[in-house]
């Protein structure tokens, strides 16, 4: 009787530890460096795909992302596009195809800021995007982080901020 115990109770202590684990891992901050890319392309931007009357307006502009090259997941360009005095959102462009990803919400709600503050953070070498601010003008303010992968965005973290971005971001 007393080693089934000393076992049940093994048992419990281990599941209590790795729960804890989770927990932790779950409050950990995202890095870049946790969602690397296998290759960048470093070659100049495929000819534009602009398939709609918004894009072909800002040809102009998607060009001269697209000439900066590559800045995000691999062969990606982040297009921001304003939609308001303190809203972003953004399309990302395919660097090896031309085509054109539209972005699929908005962040904006960001009041206090440092001087360095950028409304998206994102390294050429990884598939982890964070937006700054409110998505869609709902839920929490603060640093929402998404990885992007085959084509779709993917939320995997927030820190509620209530609005306040005067300290650097998470991310460094």
């Amino acid at each position: 009787m007393t080693l089934v115990r000393l076992i049940c109770a093994g048992i419990c202590l281990f599941a209590l530890l790795c729960a804890d684990a989770e927990a932790q891992s779950r409050k950990r901050v995202p890095r870049f460096e946790d969602y690397p890319v296998k290759e960048i392309h470093e070659g100049k931007a495929a000819k534009l795909v602009l398939e709609t009357s918004e894009q072909r307006d800002a040809a102009t502009y998607y060009q001269a992302i697209a000439d900066g090259g590559t800045s995000f997941a691999g062969h990606y360009a982040v297009v921001p596009l304003t939609c308001g005095s303190a809203c972003i959102s953004a399309d990302f462009l395919d660097t090896l195809t031309g085509q054109i990803i539209p972005g699929t919400f908005s962040n904006s709600g960001w009041k206090e800021h440092h001087d360095a503050f950028r409304e998206i953070e994102f390294r050429r070498a990884s598939k982890l995007i964070v937006f700054a601010g409110q998505i869609d003008e709902k839920g929490p303010l603060g640093w929402h982080f998404y990885v992007f992968d085959q084509s779709k965005m993917r939320r995997i973290h927030t820190i509620v901020t209530k609005g306040d971005f005067q300290s650097r971001s998470p991310t460094g």
